[in-house]
């Protein structure tokens, strides 16, 4: 099923609605609760976002630890199946605003991977209300940075606006600066390798990215670069 296509602000889907309708009142309000319930949601993402780092790389949260949020994108849509739209413009284009200083095939091939997991995501028509959370590595620059994404989607069962709008939906990414005191290179490449690879990356790209991420870790003395 295709399904998560961006129809655009969720405000914006009262322009859809019959103005002749004697409901028009109470869909517009119904329209302003799910935009607001969209907000929210969104709000809430970035808190628990910066609040996970705080506890990252220590026992009871094993992911790769931060030293600063650099940056932050949140964005709130509503889907319709008869959009010709995609949401993946949206991830892609927010990726690429925050984290121009990678290269072009590892932003591609990072957004290709946000872009299919919230896609399947969804388009899973039995999910009702649902959160996605998952977070990816790269190198910018002279860095290596993480960015945590969270999503969510909500089936609208109004029937008064099910024409309109289908889901509405929020994500919110945050980029942050891998702490590189505190992780093994190891740990990062095994971590970054099958990112990599999930891209399908070229075999040249995909060992020039790890010579990149492997030449950052030496010029910060961090980790063991020896692998």
């Amino acid at each position: 099923m295709t399904m998560g296509v961006y129809v655009g602000a969720i405000r914006s889907v009262v322009q859809q609605l019959d103005p002749s309708s004697q409901a028009l009142e109470e869909q517009q309000q119904l329209i302003e609760t799910l935009a607001r319930l969209a907000e929210s949601k969104a709000e809430f993402f970035e808190l628990q976002i910066r609040t996970s780092m705080r506890t990252a790389g220590g026992s009871e949260n094993d992911t790769i630890p931060v030293e600063a949020v650099l940056d932050s994108v949140t964005e709130t849509h509503a889907y319709s199946g008869k959009s010709s739209a995609n949401i993946g413009d949206s991830v892609t284009r927010a990726l690429k605003s925050f984290c121009g200083g990678s290269k072009d095939d590892i932003i591609t091939g990072v957004g290709t991977l946000i872009t299919d997991g919230l896609s399947t995501f969804l388009g899973d028509a039995s999910a009702s209300d649902t959160t996605l959370q998952r977070y990816y590595v790269m190198a910018e620059g002279f860095s290596i940075v993480r960015v945590d994404l969270c999503a969510w989607q909500f089936n609208v069962e109004a029937k008064g606006i099910q024409g309109a709008v289908e889901k509405v939906g929020a994500f919110v990414a945050v980029k942050s600066a891998v702490d590189l005191s505190k992780v093994k290179f190891n740990t990062f490449l095994n971590i970054y390798a099958r990112q990599l690879e999930s891209m399908q990356l070229e075999s040249a790209a995909l060992e020039t990215a790890l010579e990149e991420a492997k030449k950052v870790f030496h010029s910060f003395g961090a980790g063991d670069v020896t692998a």
